[in-house]
């Protein structure tokens, strides 16, 4: 029985286990924000396809719709119309009264001569009504075409422009989408990265007792290569078999 006292009284305590040394943790990095979209109350996709079917069925109802003349007519138009068929009205009625002032002076007023010039007077006065009124009508009526073309003409322009918009915005929604694919390939890149160098870190540090044996056993050239195995243990003495050889050396 171990007595209390002395050099060999007190109970002998064995060594701490060495701690194992920390594996390194890889770095934390935040994930790539792939299903954010790329700008906020505004989606490109929808814009390129809601400005794409505005263009299209604009374009469509312009083309296979009336041409609308009549809203395009001049407003003053008829008024310069009636006015000069007033003067031509008054023109004639001044003549036919001077007609009629001429008759009675030569005493054939109501008389057969007297009807006739009224007569050849009242188709005249009609035929200069129609020669001055039909160009006025007709000028009115060429400058509503007119005007009613170029309405169209600026409508399809402007259809053409909503739909260059729209391509505009698919082409912006198709860079922001490369962009992020580029930018997520980049992080996963970088976290395959970091996995790598952890994994080796892992690995260094489950392999340093085995490393950690290699340093005596090549001063001794035992030094086994690394990560292979052979069944001929005659090759490899082992560390008994070192140590027993060191031991021979010794006694002799």
């Amino acid at each position: 029985m171990a007595g209390s006292g002395g050099k060999g009284g007190g109970a002998v305590q064995a060594p701490a286990p060495a701690m194992a040394p920390a594996m390194a943790q890889p770095a934390q990095i935040p994930a790539p924000a792939m299903g954010q979209p790329p700008q906020q109350g505004f989606n490109v996709n929808n814009a390129a396809a809601t400005g794409m079917q505005n263009s299209m069925a604009a374009t469509d109802n312009m083309m296979s719709g009336p041409l609308n003349v009549g809203a395009f007519n001049n407003p003053y138009q008829q008024q310069v119309v009636d006015n000069t068929q007033q003067d031509i009205e008054r023109q004639r009625q001044m003549t036919m009264n001077t007609l009629g002032a001429q008759a009675q002076a030569a005493g054939a007023y109501g008389g057969s001569r007297h009807g006739v010039a009224e007569g050849v007077t009242n188709a005249e006065y009609g035929r200069m009504a129609a020669n001055a009124l039909a160009p006025l009508r007709m000028q009115g009526y060429n400058t509503a075409m007119a005007n009613a073309m170029n309405d169209r003409t600026s409508r399809l322009g402007a259809a053409n422009q909503l739909g260059g918009m729209a391509n505009t915005a698919f082409n912006t929604g198709r860079a922001l989408n490369q962009d992020m694919m580029q930018q997520g390939l980049l992080q996963q890149s970088l976290q395959q990265s970091l996995i790598d160098a952890a994994r080796n870190d892992f690995s260094n540090y489950a392999n340093a007792p085995i490393n950690s044996l290699n340093v005596p056993l090549a001063a001794l050239g035992q030094s086994p290569k690394p990560g292979s195995q052979t069944s001929n243990t005659s090759s490899n003495p082992g560390l008994l078999g070192t140590l027993g050889a060191i031991k021979y050396l010794k006694i002799f």
